[in-house]
């Protein structure tokens, strides 16, 4: 599922606050990445590329892995574990695992 800031009234139902068996990874940064959210236990895998502020979420997963890369093609960029009912916010990008997610930052929540 993709969240932004142009989500109809549908979408909103489901962009709302973090499900606990939901793993999302959100862009924060200033351009558009491509994103993917991998589940732990089942190893299901989205994709896509996300514009500022956008969100994508795959519901059902208890944890799992997300990341982002400048391209769908990019074969190196980085990643971060997310436990079960968390999330995480990319603030900069990087490549070769030297981004900055919100996790990072101790001041701020851990699904802010």
């Amino acid at each position: 599922m993709r969240c932004g800031t142009a989500a109809l009234l549908p979408s909103l139902l489901f962009c709302g606050p973090l499900l606990a068996a939901e793993l999302c990874v959100a862009n924060g940064t200033d351009g558009t990445l491509h994103f993917t959210v991998e589940a732990a236990l089942t190893g299901e895998r989205r994709g896509a590329d996300l514009v500022p502020g956008e969100r994508l979420c795959l519901q059902g997963a208890e944890g799992g892995t997300v990341a982002a890369f400048e391209s769908a093609q990019s074969v190196e960029g980085c990643s971060r574990l997310v436990a079960p009912g968390r999330s995480d916010r990319l603030l900069a990008f990087a490549r070769f695992d030297r981004c900055r997610w919100q996790s990072h930052d101790r001041d701020s929540g851990p699904n802010d």
